[in-house]
């Protein structure tokens, strides 16, 4: 089991540790969370970033008349902005990884943007890296989370 597993998506980052059981026969291995340990990072929607008139461009008309406008291209704007969420998700799990000491660590991450995470983490991060399981289970309570991780203890 991995001391250390970083669940997250385009919008939050939610750090989990593992704690073995102790000398006690009543302590048992579980999962845990620091307090204000998970971190909301809303992606940024195309609403946001542009206007109500956005990409809109006057036509040709007389001079001192107000014409028609065309309507402009997005261009690749919803990919920029998930471009975007994707290095701002990496620098936070860096951080987290780092503040930890590098301990080999796991990943559960949405599988449709989980290449483009691996490409945008530091290079240190992604050494430490052990497995990467694909899903977004960042909204899972912490109970549900041990019956997926902690089978084996």
């Amino acid at each position: 089991m991995k001391k250390l597993i970083v669940i997250a998506n385009l919008g939050r980052v939610r750090p989990v540790k593992f704690k073995p059981a102790g000398d006690d026969p009543q302590d048992r291995a579980h999962l845990f969370e620091d307090p204000g340990s998970t971190l909301e990072l809303r992606p940024k929607s195309i609403h946001e970033v542009v206007t109500d008139q956005a990409g809109r461009f006057r036509q040709g008309g007389p001079v001192n008349r107000q014409g028609g406008a065309s309507a402009g291209e997005e261009h690749h704007l919803k990919s920029e902005l998930e471009h975007q969420a994707l290095e701002r998700v990496a620098g936070k799990i860096g951080d987290i990884v780092a503040a930890a000491g590098y301990p080999a660590w796991q990943l559960v991450f949405p599988q449709e943007n989980l290449p483009g995470l691996l490409k945008a983490l530091p290079a240190a991060t992604l050494r430490s890296l052990s497995d990467t399981l694909p899903g977004d289970l960042t909204k899972l309570p912490l109970a549900e989370l041990e019956k997926r991780f902690l089978n084996g203890h």
